[in-house]
């Protein structure tokens, strides 16, 4: 048995004629017969029983077809991925996010991202850092955006990149006037924090307490875009990381001021090591470099 055998059943079972098989192959209608006469005698049973020069299957050519369709579809499928793979016409990159970086970060990668790969699908989900790490360690998503550090052996970090503590003001607050804060002039201050169950927030109050400031937690939120907003109408100030270069350029009502500080995030880009890039994933990493590095 052969493959064109096969396929000479496969066009003759569609079309309900050997005319119509042979020119769906390309080649005469007796080619066809013989291909079919040779695959009948290799399997052992008819396949086609003809009645008024019509042509219909046999109980067992019914059986072979319906496990000859299942390869055909395997196999037109399988050809179209590995066109599409090649080509990335329809490619498919799962992202998973700490919430402010897919609200602040992830939209201008990706604009960047899909003017040098229109047609490949994005799925992008936004998650607390654990869940971000988890379902990397699974290997659900392609890559994972997050702060460092890890404590998993099976992660790969794919690039990183330090990042300075920002104090986020209201344009009105008497700390707009400086430059550059101390962290003295953050001692009294009214802060929105997020919850206190994640990483950054207890980093954030470590580093505080070591300086001894005073401080009250007037709000704390998930939700970095909901921070600005609390910020920018006089709930308190707050503390970022700058995943935006530009975030004072973008969002009216708000300051973002640096503080003479050694504190530092280190933002990262994650897979698992038992989930290789796909050609897709390669471009979405060199993007990446090419956001923070323009």
């Amino acid at each position: 048995m052969n493959y064109r055998q096969i396929e000479a059943f496969h066009a003759v079972m569609i079309t309900e004629s050997m005319t119509l098989a042979g020119k769906m192959l390309y080649i005469s209608q007796p080619a066809v017969s013989r291909l079919i006469i040779e695959l009948e005698d290799e399997i052992g049973f008819k396949l086609f029983e003809r009645k008024k020069n019509k042509l219909f299957p046999s109980a067992e050519g019914r059986l072979l077809f319906e496990e000859v369709e299942k390869s055909f579809i395997g196999l037109n499928e399988l050809s179209k991925t590995a066109d599409s793979i090649k080509m990335l016409q329809k490619g498919h990159l799962r992202l998973i996010s700490m919430p402010g970086v897919s609200n602040l970060l992830l939209p201008k990668i990706m604009e960047l991202y899909w003017k040098e790969n229109p047609d490949i699908n994005v799925e992008i989900e936004s998650r607390p850092r654990e869940v971000v790490l988890d379902w990397i360690h699974s290997k659900q998503f392609d890559f994972g955006i997050t702060n460092l550090p890890i404590d998993n052996n099976e992660i790969q970090v794919e690039w990183s990149i330090d990042l300075n503590l920002i104090c986020v003001l209201p344009t009105n607050h008497p700390l707009a006037k400086k430059d550059l804060l101390e962290i003295k002039d953050l001692d009294g201050q009214d802060l929105i924090l997020f919850p206190s169950e994640t990483y950054i927030r207890h980093e954030i109050e470590n580093y505080l307490k070591k300086q001894g400031l005073k401080y009250r937690i007037k709000l704390e939120t998930r939700s970095t875009a909901d921070i600005y907003q609390f910020v920018k109408h006089g709930a308190g100030i707050s503390f970022v990381f700058p995943f935006d270069q530009h975030l004072d350029e973008s969002m009216p009502g708000l300051l973002f001021k640096s503080i003479h500080s050694d504190f530092r995030a280190t933002l990262a880009l994650l897979r698992s090591k038992q989930k290789k890039p796909s050609l897709d994933g390669q471009n979405f990493v060199k993007i990446f470099n090419k956001y923070y590095n323009s």
